[in-house]
């Protein structure tokens, strides 16, 4: 156990909520106090034990950024006990905390440790946290005794699971990773890094909608209620795409809900798998379509950013015309971003350039470094994919984004979520709503932008 930290566990039969804190002993506790459940409360949606990080708390009391019990219960790391807990006990849980953190707080000398962001925003990951992810999938679920184990990677279904799960981040975790190889682990002598998929919930639909519109209701203040969605691409499990979606969620740091759609790809790399892929993403349009227009008509998103990746930009592109067809409502589109598409160059233009919903900003990230969908235009005689430059394709109404400078083998494909600089950018482009010309990253070349990775300093 981490010190200073805070354990939560339920007792369901008891319809119970122990609460234990911890200081400079991550062994024995410093203080509990247990409370009645919060009517109504829905613990399928919460990690069970949950482990709470008070160290990055203890700092902002140090340098006077909280200084009260409230400030301390308006703390973003306090929502889910807020969905626990009654009004008042959770004001006598947060008072009882302030008063076992504050005198902690005046031994400066402790938090010389204590990490920032490049914002210089406190944040230090804990041992155990465990980033909640919604998900949507048409992949056929694989049971053991009524209960859910996983997806299927090669089988898929004519109905649209809906569900829960939770991801689990390491302390060694580093922005834009989901792991480090093992052989590098070896060499390097490193702890595993690895992110991993540790809870996973089915929910009825009308449970899910209920479920995503309470967090975003309850946990969010107006002008928060972001609801981030990852759809991925080809060669990509279940269990990928959750990971991918906790990832991009937890290092972009943006008040909201991250919620991801995971087709029936086979996870494969070879050209069987491949050919597969995009047949399969091709059926799993209208579906695609049916969780965006759920999604926006119920979750009471104020706005549903969109990261879209590889093949998977042709399930989108296809879906958004298909709501339109169907004469649906406009989605409540943010910030879209084209991540590496897989798609011809013709194709691509024609249909961003009638692209029937509106949104805050579009943005396009390609590069000439990406071997993938290099590979993808040489399995079709050379003719040019959107993704892969050069040329570079500029499209009205869209920011066209190179991304250049990095290792094909500690990037590659998947360099929209794993180059730090390239995270900055989506984070300012959500938080600000600003184009790429009023960035700070991106830099003018021609007429699109560059970010190169190189120039970010290596930590």
């Amino acid at each position: 156990m981490k010190p200073f930290h805070l354990q939560i566990r339920l007792d369901l039969e008891a319809a119970s909520v122990a609460c234990q804190w911890f200081g400079s002993s991550g062994i024995h506790a410093e203080g509990n106090t247990q409370f009645a459940l919060q009517e109504n409360a829905d613990a399928l949606l919460i990690p069970d034990p949950c482990l709470i990080d008070l160290q990055p708390l203890l700092a902002e009391i140090a340098d006077e950024t909280i200084s009260s019990a409230e400030q301390l219960a308006d703390s973003d790391e306090f929502l889910l006990l807020r969905d626990l807990l009654a009004a008042d006990d959770f004001t006598d849980l947060t008072e009882q905390l302030f008063r076992f953190l504050y005198p902690l707080s005046q031994d400066r000398s402790r938090f010389e440790a204590v990490q920032k962001s490049t914002d210089d925003r406190v944040w230090v990951d804990p041992d155990n946290r465990l980033v909640r992810v919604w998900f949507a999938t048409d992949r056929k679920p694989v049971e053991a005794d009524d209960v859910l184990q996983r997806f299927s990677s090669n089988q898929s279904s004519d109905q649209i699971t809906y569900g829960v799960c939770n991801v689990f981040i390491p302390q060694s975790h580093k922005p834009g990773s989901t792991g480090t190889a093992w052989w590098r682990r070896w060499i390097r002598l490193q702890p595993d890094d690895s992110l991993q998929l540790q809870g996973l919930h089915a929910l009825p639909n009308d449970v899910f909608r209920a479920g995503i519109a309470n967090r975003l209701e309850t946990w969010w203040n107006s002008g928060e209620r972001n609801v981030f969605v990852y759809i991925h691409g080809f060669n990509v499990s279940f269990e990928e795409a959750a990971i991918g979606a906790a990832q991009i969620g937890y290092d972009l740091k943006v008040p909201g809900e991250m919620a991801f759609y995971s087709w029936p790809s086979q996870g494969k790399t070879s050209a069987s798998g491949y050919t597969a892929d995009e047949a399969t993403i091709t059926a799993s349009v209208k579906h695609i379509a049916q969780f965006l227009h759920e999604l926006s008509e119920h979750s009471g998103a104020e706005r549903i950013h969109i990261f879209v990746h590889s093949m998977g930009n042709r399930g989108f592109l296809s879906a958004l015309e298909r709501l339109v067809a169907q004469a649906r409502p406009q989605l409540s589109l943010g910030q879209v971003f084209f991540c590496a598409p897989d798609e011809d160059v013709r194709t691509f233009k024609d249909k961003a350039t009638t692209f029937p919903h509106e949104s805050e900003n579009r943005t396009l990230l390609v590069s000439p470094q990406d071997t993938a969908v290099l590979l993808s235009k040489e399995l079709r005689g050379g003719l040019d994919r959107i993704g892969y430059v050069p040329p570079v394709t500029v499209i009205d109404g869209i920011d066209t984004i190179e991304v250049g400078g990095f290792d094909i083998f500690q990037l590659g494909h998947g360099y929209f979520a794993q180059a730090e600089p390239v995270i900055h950018d989506m984070r300012e482009a959500i938080t600000t709503g600003r184009p790429a010309a009023k960035r700070p990253i991106p830099r003018p070349f021609n007429d699109h932008f560059v970010i190169d990775v190189s120039d970010e300093p290596k930590t």
